[in-house]
C-alpha cells in the first residue's frame, strides 16, 4: 500500500505518517511534509522516488507527473494493473493533500500567482474521483478516524464518499478563491 502526502496544513501529518508506516505501507511526500517527517525520524521517500523525476521549476511541479497521476487514477481492474506493471508505474492508495494558503489581500497579481496551487487540487480531484480505489483526505481532523479504519481492515466506501465530497468541495472553494484574487487583480 502507498500514500502520497503534500500538505501545507501540516497538523497531525507526522501522526499520519507514523500510523501508515506501523501499518506497513509506504509512505511518500513531497519535499516540505518529507522534511517534517524526517524530522520526526519517520522513513518517509520523496514524492520525486515515485514521480522518476525531480521538483522541477523552482518547486511548481512535484506530482504532476504521468506516474504520479497515473498510480492515483489507476483501477484495481487487470487492464489497469497491467499497465501500470508495464511502465513500472506505483499504485497509489491514499492521498493526504490540502492546498497553499492564499494571501487575503495581495498588492498584484504576482503577490498570489506563485501561491495558486495546481498539483495539490489535481492530485486530490484524481483520488477523490478514484475514491473507490483511493482514500482522498485534505483534513487533519480526518486523518486519526481513517488510521482506525485502515488498522480494522479497510476505510468503508460510505467513509471514502463523504472524503471525496469533501474533497471536491473543498477544491470548488478553493477555485473560487482562486478566481475573485485573478478577478480583482492588478498587473
Amino acid at each position: 500500500m502507498l500514500a502520497v502526502l503534500g500538505v501545507s496544513d501540516k497538523r497531525g501529518i507526522d501522526v499520519l505518517a507514523r500510523g501508515l508506516l506501523d501499518l506497513g505501507w509506504d509512505v511518500v511526500a513531497t519535499e516540505g511534509t518529507q522534511r517534517l517527517c524526517a524530522e520526526a525520524g519517520l522513513p518517509v521517500r520523496a514524492v520525486a522516488d515515485l514521480a522518476g523525476v525531480p521538483t522541477l521549476l523552482g518547486g511548481r511541479v512535484k506530482t504532476l507527473t504521468v506516474s504520479v497521476m497515473a498510480g492515483i487514477l489507476a483501477r484495481d481492474d487487470e487492464s489497469d494493473l497491467a499497465e501500470l506493471s508495464r511502465y513500472d508505474i506505483t499504485r497509489v492508495d491514499l492521498v493526504a493533500c490540502n492546498y497553499y494558503r492564499l494571501p487575503t489581500d495581495p498588492a498584484s497579481f504576482a503577490d498570489f500567482r506563485e501561491k495558486v496551487d495546481i498539483g495539490g487540487p489535481a492530485m486530490l480531484r484524481a483520488a477523490a474521483k478514484n475514491c473507490a480505489h483511493v482514500v482522498p483526505l485534505t483534513d487533519p481532523d480526518d486523518y486519526a478516524g481513517v488510521l482506525e479504519q485502515l488498522a480494522a481492515g479497510e476505510v468503508p466506501v460510505a467513509t471514502r464518499l463523504a472524503l471525496a465530497a469533501k474533497a471536491f468541495r473543498i477544491s470548488a472553494e478553493y477555485e473560487q478563491a482562486v478566481a475573485e484574487l485573478y478577478a480583482g487583480a492588478t498587473a
